[in-house]
């Protein structure tokens, strides 16, 4: 167990990292989250897209920031502490049972889906929470576009609306 704790922590320090050289508010750019949109950031990691989005969404928006990892959860929580998140709410996956149905306009799934290990459940959970005219952002970081594609399209949950910039953007099907 400690081992595990190590390597997540490790994870976390490099997330940090990258968060201060990646250009996240451009990144951002490309999910078209609006004032007030309910977002969920799946794989939330140390909280680098939870702080921008936040802010995209203002006072009446909300942030889902959804990890596995209990230390990611808390690197969160630290942000939200330090940069007064009002808007954001941390969820362990095993919790995941907490969002409602249908909660979310847009989901984000950035640099992880290679790490999930049913796709297929995963993929329906996602379906779960979105919303009926909501976008769904999976990065293909790790695998290539092709094969993330064939697992989204054979899930027959989601159709994939275009690619931007290694992150596939999805609708679901019909709810």
């Amino acid at each position: 167990m400690h081992e595990n704790n190590f390597t997540v922590e490790t994870m976390i320090s490099m997330l940090e990292q990258r968060d201060i050289t990646a250009p996240i508010n451009e990144e951002c750019n490309k999910f078209n989250i609006k004032t007030g949109d309910i977002v969920i950031d799946y794989g939330c990691g140390s909280g680098g897209y939870t702080k921008k989005i936040s802010e995209l969404l203002g006072e009446n928006g909300k942030v889902y920031a959804v990890d596995i990892h209990e230390l990611a959860i808390e690197s969160v929580k630290k942000k939200i502490n330090k940069y007064q998140l009002t808007n954001v709410e941390t969820v362990l996956v095993k919790n995941i049972n907490e969002i409602r149905d249908t909660a979310s306009d847009v989901i984000i799934a950035i640099d992880m889906f290679h790490m999930v290990q049913d796709k297929n459940v995963f993929l329906k959970e996602l379906y779960r929470l979105i919303k009926k005219d909501g976008t769904l952002f999976i990065s293909t970081h790790h695998m290539t576009s092709e094969e993330v594609e064939r697992i989204i399209l054979d899930s027959k949950l989601w159709t994939i609306q275009c690619e931007i910039d290694n992150c596939l953007k999805c609708i679901p099907l019909l709810k």
